[in-house]
C-alpha cells in the first residue's frame, strides 16, 4: 500500500493555500465549504455565535439594535477562511459541483457532532440574509482622512445594491431613483440614447461643478 492511499482525498487535488475573499467561482466555494474542518475549540465559538444570532432573530431586534462580532487571532489561524464560510452559512445559497447539489449548511451535518447546535444552526440560515465579504485594503482607494474606511464601506455596500461604486453621487441619483421605481425607466432611456447599457456607461460620467459668474466690465460676465 502507498501512502497516498492512507488518505480519503486525493492528495494531488488542487487546494488554494490562501483563502480570498474575492475568489468565489463555483469550484473554490464547494472546496472551501466541504473541506472546513470543525475543531471541538471552533464548535464552542460556533455555538456562542449561533446562539447569539438566534436571540436576537427570535427577540425581533432591528439592525440598530444588533452588535458586532470581532473575530481576533494570530496570523494564519483561519480567521479569513472562517469569517468565509460562515458568510457561506449565514446566506445559505445551494452550491454545485460535478453534478451535485447541496445548501451551504448542509455541509455541516457532519461536522457538528452536535445534533442540537445544527438544528439551531439551520434555524439561523433560514432567515433572510444578505453578507457582503470583501478586503478591505482591495476596496480603498487609499486616500487618507477620518472617513477613509467609511469611504469603503459605502462603496462596497453600493455595488451590493447594484449601485455604481466608484461614484457616490451617481448611487445617490440611482438610490433615489429606485426608491421612486423609476430606476428601470432610467436603464432603458440612457441605453436608448447612449448605445451602452448604463453599468457600463456610468462610469464615464462626471460630476458637474455649480456654475459662477465673474463680472468683467460693460455688465458682461464670464461662466466660470
Amino acid at each position: 500500500m502507498k501512502i497516498q492511499d492512507l488518505f480519503e482525498r486525493d492528495i494531488h487535488r488542487p487546494i488554494n493555500g490562501v483563502v480570498k475573499a474575492d475568489q468565489l467561482d463555483e469550484s473554490s466555494v464547494w472546496q472551501e465549504l466541504d473541506e472546513f474542518v470543525v475543531t471541538r475549540e471552533l464548535t464552542r465559538h460556533i455555538n456562542d455565535l449561533v446562539a447569539t444570532l438566534l436571540t436576537s432573530i427570535e427577540s425581533g431586534a432591528s439592525a440598530a439594535d444588533t452588535n458586532g462580532i470581532w473575530v481576533s487571532g494570530f496570523f494564519g489561524s483561519g480567521k479569513s477562511h472562517l469569517i468565509k464560510v460562515l458568510s457561506y452559512l449565514i446566506e445559505n445559497e445551494e452550491h454545485a459541483h460535478n453534478g451535485e447539489h447541496k445548501k451551504a449548511v448542509d455541509f455541516f451535518a457532519d461536522k457538528l457532532a452536535d445534533t442540537m447546535l445544527f438544528a439551531d444552526l439551520k434555524k439561523v440560515v433560514a432567515a433572510s440574509t444578505d453578507t457582503i465579504l470583501f478586503n478591505i485594503d482591495s476596496k480603498a482607494d487609499h486616500s487618507t482622512g477620518r472617513d477613509a474606511l467609511l469611504q469603503v464601506f459605502l462603496k462596497v455596500l453600493n455595488e451590493k445594491q447594484g449601485y455604481s461604486g466608484d461614484h457616490p453621487h451617481i448611487a445617490h441619483m440611482e438610490r433615489h431613483l429606485d426608491a421612486e421605481g423609476r430606476l428601470a425607466v432610467f436603464h432603458a432611456a440612457f441605453e436608448r440614447e447612449a448605445g451602452e447599457p448604463w453599468c457600463q456607461g456610468r462610469s464615464k460620467i462626471r460630476p458637474l461643478r455649480r456654475s459662477k459668474t465673474r463680472p468683467v466690465g460693460d455688465g458682461a460676465k464670464v461662466l466660470l
